[in-house]
């Protein structure tokens, strides 16, 4: 379904599931890339799409579901964290990705720029390449985006500007001390502090 969303260029498969160490507890985390200029309107269309298939996660409905935590846009793919202490985090939730939907071979480029990852040791790459060859995506590798006709020009950034400023809103009014969540133009991270 997310190879379907207007300016995707990217949907990864990351976390626990790409490591084999998943719980029945556990949620199915994807980072999502997307056109530089249009990642709050992929945002809006990514979520509604996996709401639509009952697939989100949301409030305490978790196992089994698709956490849509992590956007980036195509011209900034540095995922380093802000603060240093996150580093082993983001390399042992990233590391092993595997790219389902990926347009122009995005995820070269992402791998590419984050290779501080090799830094870090992390369990799972046997189970990553397992996965690899059970997973064969579906659909067509680069299926027509209507909405991208309709939004690619200055419709779609008066679309854009308007999507931004209400999910940053409601990001912004949302976090908790000591949260690692960002909302700029070119990245957005829901990382709510572990309990």
């Amino acid at each position: 379904m997310l190879e379907w969303v207007p300016f995707m260029r990217m949907a990864g498969l990351n976390g626990s599931i790409v490591r084999g160490e998943e719980t029945e507890k556990s949620d199915i985390d994807f980072l999502i890339i997307a056109r530089h200029g249009r990642l709050y309107t992929a945002r809006f269309f990514a979520t509604i799409f996996v709401h639509l298939t009952g697939w989100r996660r949301y409030g305490d409905k978790i196992a089994g579901r698709i956490c849509l935590n992590c956007y980036l846009s195509d011209k900034k793919l540095d995922i380093t964290p802000r603060d240093p202490k996150s580093l082993g985090k983001v390399a042992r939730a990233y590391k092993y990705l595997i790219p389902l939907v990926d347009i122009n071979r995005t995820s070269n480029k992402f791998f590419e720029i984050n290779k501080w990852f090799c830094g870090y040791k992390v369990a799972g790459s046997k189970y990553q390449r397992k996965l690899i060859d059970e997973i064969s995506p579906r659909g067509p590798e680069k299926p027509v985006r209507f909405f991208e006709i309709y939004l690619k020009g200055s419709v779609g950034n008066w679309v854009e500007k308007k999507l931004m400023d209400y999910q940053v809103k409601r990001i912004v009014a949302g976090k908790k001390t000591g949260d690692e969540t960002v909302a700029t133009q070119d990245e957005i991270r829901l990382h709510p502090k572990k309990q």
